[in-house]
């Protein structure tokens, strides 16, 4: 009988540590799960802390390409800054060595306005006093002399109406037009685009002056010459 007992409790304590061993063995894999969880968290963890590097790291690349760039474009501007100070100085520099050669010029400048201005003056007397072939003459001279200065297109202008009152129509004509063709932007386009109309008028070339009478009014409606254009279409009725 006793040693059906220790038989017993020999046998119990081997159950037990089978019982022991199963339930760790059973245990383990739970354990090795939660741990790599862990694992997996705390690896994207670092993944994410290393992408954000690599991202401040190509900003700051970025940002320091830029700033070169910038740089480099600030230097071209201080250059060119630079060489335009350079030229002021040395024009200010030739100025103060030959200040009498400036004065000169400055004075032969004024002298050639003036003569300019006399001529012009000259030529609209002679044409008011109906003088047209002198005035003719002296606006041509007056265009030859000073082809840009501020009354040429006025001169023109002037020069054409001289050779209308002469009747002298084609000639009229083509001053007339070279006005529009030299200048442009002169306030006397309309007046020439008109009397054109008139020469051709006046040379019995109705289609040819209809055309330019009405162009003063697509091109010139508010125009005084517009005006003058309107009244000479109705006598064509």
């Amino acid at each position: 009988m006793h040693f059906c007992y220790r038989s017993f409790y020999k046998n119990f304590g081997l159950v037990l540590l089978c019982l022991l061993f199963v339930s760790c063995s059973a245990m383990n894999p739970f354990r090795s799960k939660e741990t790599n969880k862990t694992d997996v968290a705390s690896d994207s963890a670092k993944i994410s802390e290393l992408e954000s590097k690599v991202m401040e790291l190509k900003q700051d690349q970025a940002d320091s390409k830029f700033l070169m760039e910038r740089k480099d474009l600030t230097i071209l501007e201080l250059e060119d800054t630079i060489k335009a100070l350079k030229k002021k100085i040395e024009m200010l520099e030739e100025k103060a060595r030959k200040p009498e050669m400036t004065q000169k010029k400055i004075k032969s400048s004024s002298l050639q306005k003036e003569s300019a201005q006399v001529l012009y003056t000259k030529a609209r007397n002679l044409l008011i006093e109906e003088d047209y072939k002198k005035a003719a003459d002296l606006f041509s001279e007056f265009l030859k002399k000073h082809p840009k200065d501020s009354l040429a297109d006025n001169a023109v202008y002037w020069l054409g109406e001289c050779y209308y009152s002469l009747s002298d129509y084609k000639q009229a004509i083509s001053i007339f037009q070279s006005l529009g063709i030299q200048y442009p932007k002169s306030e006397k386009v309309p007046d020439a685009m008109l009397k054109t109309g008139y020469s051709y008028l006046s040379m019995d070339d109705t289609n040819r002056a209809h055309h330019y009478l009405t162009q003063v009014l697509k091109k010139y409606p508010f125009s005084p010459a517009a005006e003058k254009a309107q009244e000479k279409l109705r006598s064509f009725k």
